[in-house]
């Protein structure tokens, strides 16, 4: 004879629950003593936060119920049906409000769990942004030193001399080190967020210059642009914040030696829409077509599972290691790109990497006005 499949502690925690009520309940209807009465109701609501903690669903509550009241029937047939219908509602009324109120309980503590932690990725990233502002300062004034003190030597070094070439690297090499900290004190800073137009290739290319003095020297920038110039209407540290968490994660994701990201921009258009026909001739056929600029950061790196595609955008899921990640990065850019009224998806295969696109909308006609431009830092 084939013996019946062993419960799991998943299993068997419902029934040792619906067997508890099913006593109580009894207790209930048969006793006539008050305080047996008194006590099965405390009992019945204590049962109710047992349910809550061990995760019964609430329909379920009410099928234990069911059970519970065709058994006490069955097991005293003699019952009068008056005595039965006065005494079973307390208990059930008992189990649900207290399951009721710890289920909402739970909910507040993990509200505020999420709060807290918020708040205290907030209060990091305001220190680290307060760290960079103060050292980019401190480093601004070594690079002063040593740009006053090389162009001076400059002036006394013929430049005919050897060791003028060197100098001039010196001064090179200094001037850009100038440029990556005045974009890391933009990049700090701490200014309301002034939608603008911008022009995003302009903003790819500083803030990649930023990016590879950060990242592993394995690793491949790449940016590939159709056009020179490609306006939307947004603050730049926004488009700062999106390339470089875009980026940053693609570079954690890559495991191989020769890793590679590839950013891409281009201009779309969207004529899919068409006009009714109902419409007198005098109007146009069809509506005019939307302008898109297609931001994409694809990387060769492991990519995801289908499991991780569905939860990606989640705040606080990471499938990094415990201190690597906080699993903000990419709710924060669904967050931005859907305030500049733009989308953004996914396409990532196991083994083979990831691409993300993000579609703003774009600044058609006319270049905008210099004096009215957002200039990348």
């Amino acid at each position: 004879m084939t013996q019946p499949a062993p419960q799991t502690a998943s299993q068997a925690a419902p029934d040792r629950l619906a067997e508890r009520y099913a006593q109580l309940l009894q207790r209930a209807v048969l006793d006539e003593d008050p305080l047996v009465v008194e006590t099965a109701l405390a009992e019945a609501a204590a049962l109710g936060r047992e349910m809550m903690r061990a995760e019964v669903p609430l329909e379920e509550v009410s099928e234990i119920h069911h059970e519970a009241l065709v058994a006490l029937a069955q097991a005293h047939p003699q019952v009068p049906l008056t005595q039965v219908a006065n005494r079973i509602t307390a208990p059930l009324m008992e189990a649900y409000m207290a399951y009721s109120l710890s289920f909402r309980e739970q909910l507040e503590h993990r509200t505020n769990a999420i709060l807290n932690a918020r708040i205290d990725q907030l209060r990091r990233l305001e220190s680290i942004g307060t760290l960079a502002a103060g050292v980019a300062h401190e480093f601004n004034n070594i690079l002063g030193s040593i740009i006053g003190f090389s162009e001076l030597l400059t002036d006394e070094v013929d430049p005919a001399a050897p060791g003028s070439q060197y100098l001039q690297h010196i001064l090179q090499a200094s001037f850009r080190a100038r440029d990556l900290t005045a974009r890391l004190l933009t990049f700090a800073r701490d200014m309301p967020e002034v939608q603008a137009p911008v022009d995003v290739v302009a903003v790819a290319n500083e803030t990649l210059e930023l990016l590879r003095a950060t990242l592993p020297v394995n690793m491949r920038l790449v940016l590939e642009t159709q056009a020179t110039q490609a306006w939307v209407m947004a603050d730049t540290s926004q488009i700062q914040q999106i390339i470089m968490n875009l980026c940053i994660n693609a570079a954690d994701a890559i495991q191989v030696r020769d890793g590679r990201i590839r950013i891409a921009i281009e201009t779309r258009l969207d004529s899919t829409s068409e006009a009714p026909s109902s419409k007198p001739s005098s109007e146009p056929a069809s509506e005019p077509p939307l302008a898109w600029v297609r931001l994409s950061v694809s990387d060769n790196g492991e990519g995801m599972s289908a499991e991780t595609r569905a939860r990606i955008f989640d705040p606080f899921f990471t499938t990094k290691a415990p201190g690597k990640g906080t699993g903000l990065g990419l709710s924060v850019i669904h967050g931005l790109v859907t305030s500049m009224g733009g989308t953004i998806s996914l396409d990532s295969t196991p083994g083979l990497g990831t691409r993300f696109d993000i579609d703003l909308p774009a600044l058609t006609g006319a270049a905008p006005d210099p004096a009215t431009t957002t200039d990348p830092p």
